[in-house]
């Protein structure tokens, strides 16, 4: 345990291949991950005879963001999107606010995972392995079929690159939508947690919302609700 407990307090004081300070998160999964092959290695191995995570605390985390757009920033966000040079920005953010998958599970999106008739979505590349659908609100499916008709036959991405092979960069066009609609302290993925809190003051259910965003667990989503 004393030895573990002092790589973790290196990992914590070793900045990432970006030059950042790893977070307490971060570095609480990569001791629950270790922590995970040492209980293996007890009950199913019996490699050794205890696992020595257990016996460290867990460090504390930070609390997890909470920004959510009001309505009125909803409104002059999507107005500002569309109004982008980003053929894509619109029905990017449109998508995220009405379905509150994350960005990089849109920005894999093929034609081929998109069911016009049944107004779905088939999300097979998600953070936690586990392929899902979600549901295409009328707005969002009459982007899609916009784009559809403008397409490339030989790019499978929705949103595919005009110049190459491969996924989009939104950043920048993303950040000058921001700007324009005068709205701060706002990232992507605060679009996830805004579709998470309206669809609960609507009257979505946990598990409606587990469904939605892929989450494991209640406790993640209460984080974001």
């Amino acid at each position: 345990s004393e030895l573990v407990g002092k790589e973790r307090l290196i990992l914590l004081d070793t900045p990432t291949p970006k030059g950042k300070k790893r977070a307490s998160a971060t570095v609480n999964r990569y001791i629950s991950t270790l922590s995970s092959l040492l209980s293996y290695a007890v009950k199913e191995l019996r490699w050794i005879s205890e696992n020595p995570c257990l016996n460290l605390k867990k460090l504390k985390e930070n609390p997890g963001r909470d920004r959510v757009l009001s309505a009125e920033e909803i409104d002059k966000l999507l107005a500002t999107c569309r109004k982008s040079k980003s053929p894509y920005l619109y029905c990017i953010v449109l998508l995220s606010l009405t379905t509150g998958a994350r960005q990089g599970e849109i920005l894999n999106l093929q034609w081929c995972d998109i069911d016009f008739k049944n107004s779905i979505a088939s999300l097979k590349e998600t953070k936690n392995g586990r392929p899902r659908s979600i549901a295409l609100a009328p707005e969002v499916v009459t982007e899609l079929q916009k784009l559809y008709q403008d397409r490339k036959p030989n790019k499978p991405l929705v949103f595919a690159s005009r110049t190459a092979f491969g996924k989009i960069d939104i950043k920048k066009a993303w950040q000058k939508a921001l700007k324009r609609a005068g709205i701060e302290n706002c990232c992507a993925h605060d679009m996830r947690h805004t579709f998470a809190t309206l669809a609960a003051s609507l009257g979505a259910s946990n598990l409606e919302l587990l469904t939605a965003m892929g989450h494991r667990s209640l406790d993640m989503l209460q984080r974001y609700t």
